[in-house]
């Protein structure tokens, strides 16, 4: 039996697409500040981003689709969705 955990860069198989998701109230600032943040380190294109309303439409999630190519880029991306006031979740 093998107790080794892998580390986290070791999870991905770079370059790979990476989908990013973060939820927040539903308005246009949070869903610009998302692509604001993802567009911060990597490009995204306006069909990357995919905006899904709640049951009940108070919260969004917005998820982002980019091609990364190191494991500094998705802690980076991270990072900077950490930044948004408003963020509720991030996956």
């Amino acid at each position: 039996m093998n107790d080794r955990h892998p580390k986290s860069e070791e999870l991905f198989d770079f370059p790979c697409d990476h989908v990013f998701k973060a939820v927040g109230p539903n308005t246009d600032l949070f869903v610009f500040e998302v692509n604001r943040a993802v567009n911060s380190v990597l490009p995204v294109s306006q069909d990357a981003v995919k905006v899904r309303p709640s049951g009940k439409g108070n919260y969004v999630s917005v998820s982002v689709v980019v091609r990364v190519h190191n494991f500094d880029q998705v802690t980076g991306v991270y990072d900077a969705l950490r930044q948004i006031d408003d963020l509720k979740y991030l996956l």
